[in-house]
């Protein structure tokens, strides 16, 4: 019985950045838990395979490729949803990326500053927003937004990607409020994980030891980790939970100070 509580038996997810990594691995454990999901990256043939392993587990995904900085996009990826599935269930706005953002302020101008909003931050609203005709609909709707530790961690060259993903925390916050009591919204904030966009740490053994240095598990994190800890926010195993962020990070906040002084970037 306890087991049926993170089921998601017929219910459709929209999965954005699912084309690799973290956002592969959500929608490849949706689906092994039952839902219909619809995956979506700007790269359609990163989808199509997310898609057809999704497939392998007796259940229907839909690949859509779609620039989540482009609201047009985003429009027919809820329409094209809609059509194939009758509905939308489930919303996470996983995509997201330091982009032009990543460098000091004086390499920054405001063009890349809000590249990098309209990335990690804008596009997680315009999509909820589109959506939520749909989520009303659900008798289980449920938003996940994947934040990033650097929401509240300071580091050098994240002030753009740091300033997004504080907001989408604080946009979670009020979402839930306002959303309440139909549709939940909470949110993840990973730290170091082992994924295509941090090979830069992991091709070497001292940046990957001076990572997991600041890590008080000591290992960083897998995709597994990430995808384990949203299933049980967008599932109803975390059904009187709204509202929250929660640090899969491997202890990270736990540290003292939130100063991580590493050579790494």
């Amino acid at each position: 019985m306890l087991l049926n509580a993170f089921k998601l038996d017929g219910r459709t997810a929209i999965i954005t950045g699912a084309g690799k990594g973290i956002g592969k691995c959500i929608a490849e454990s949706f689906a092994e838990m039952g839902a219909n999901v619809v995956c979506v990256a700007r790269s359609i043939d990163d989808v199509e395979e997310t898609a057809k392993n999704a497939r392998a587990m007796g259940v229907k995904a839909l690949a859509v490729s779609c620039d989540v900085t482009k609201e047009e996009q985003l429009k027919n990826l809820v329409t094209e949803t809609v059509d194939s599935f009758g509905g939308i269930d489930i919303l996470i706005n996983n995509a997201g990326a330091p982009g032009k953002g990543y460098g000091s302020l004086d390499e920054v101008d405001m063009g890349r500053f809000e590249h990098t909003l309209r990335i990690n931050l804008s596009s997680a609203y315009a999509l909820t927003h589109l959506c939520l005709p749909h989520l009303k609909k659900s008798s289980h709707a449920s938003i996940v937004n994947v934040s990033s530790a650097l929401s509240w961690m300071v580091d050098r060259n994240f002030s753009a990607y740091g300033a997004a993903k504080a907001g989408m925390n604080q946009m979670t916050r009020i979402m839930s409020y306002e959303l309440a009591p139909n549709i939940r919204v909470n949110a993840v904030a990973p730290g170091a994980v082992e994924t295509p966009s941090t090979a830069f740490i992991t091709s070497t053994d001292k940046m990957r030891e001076e990572t997991e240095r600041w890590i008080p598990l000591k290992r960083m994190g897998q995709p597994i980790d990430l995808a384990l800890s949203v299933l049980y926010m967008a599932s109803d195993a975390s059904g009187f939970i709204t509202g929250k962020i929660l640090e899969v990070d491997g202890g990270m906040q736990a540290l003292p100070g939130s100063a991580i002084q590493s050579e790494i970037g």
